[in-house]
């Protein structure tokens, strides 16, 4: 690939090429979410949805920064492996079909600061109802849904900001970088697969993964 030295940026000098190649997307995504989007300051809650790439990177950074992270999941086994990498608590949403009502257990009644909702569909309402008031819903994937029915009198009266994500600009991977080299956060990947076995790595992330899968192209 021949790219422009600015559309470029510096790998953090602690990771290898597979590791750097989760950024782009995911952590990006969620650096974004929090920092620029959700002004996350230290001592606040942040809510991560499911354990996938975005939400593990999120837990990640949030916990580094001094956030209080609370994970959603339906599997308790990857609710305590997203513990052991920065979430203070975890709710089983199988369990507890309304999970906000946790989340408002858990926060006092106030509720998250930014919530990163990557499931879409009619759970932006429960999101909203676990965002405190003004607080900030992140909508960066939609895998319950791309449609919701929004209910919106429980929006107007929480004045909840809901902004859609689709990455982020060059300078906030500049800020990022720097920050995961600080803080020696390593993406979690769940596999890497070569070249050849590209159809089972895209099978593999159907059937959901914990944190990111990776293909290598070349040895």
């Amino acid at each position: 690939m021949i790219i422009h030295e600015d559309s470029a940026v510096k790998a953090p000098d602690s990771m290898t090429d597979e590791e750097a190649s989760t950024l782009p997307i995911a952590a990006l995504t969620a650096w974004y979410s929090l920092m620029d989007i959700g002004n996350l300051q230290p001592g606040q809650t942040v809510l991560v949805q499911g354990t996938g790439g975005v939400s593990v990177f999120a837990a990640q950074i949030a916990h580094a920064y001094g956030a209080r992270v609370i994970a959603t999941s339906s599997n308790d086994a990857n609710l305590e492996r997203i513990k052991s990498l920065g979430a203070d608590e975890g709710i089983n949403y199988k369990k507890y079909p309304e999970w906000e009502r946790k989340v408002l257990e858990m926060t006092e009644g106030k509720g998250a600061d930014v919530t990163i909702d990557v499931a879409g569909g009619n759970g932006i309402n429960q999101s909203i109802a676990a965002t405190k008031v003004a607080g900030t819903i992140a909508q960066v994937g939609f895998l319950t849904g791309q449609t919701a029915q929004l209910d919106l009198m429980p929006l107007i009266f929480r004045q909840t900001k809901i902004r859609g994500i689709a990455v982020a600009p060059r300078s906030s991977f500049d800020r990022m970088n720097p920050f995961l080299n600080k803080h020696n956060i390593k993406p979690v990947i769940e596999q890497v697969y070569s070249f050849n076995e590209a159809v089972e790595a895209f099978r593999h992330l159907s059937r959901g993964a914990f944190g990111k899968i990776v293909i290598r192209i070349s040895d």
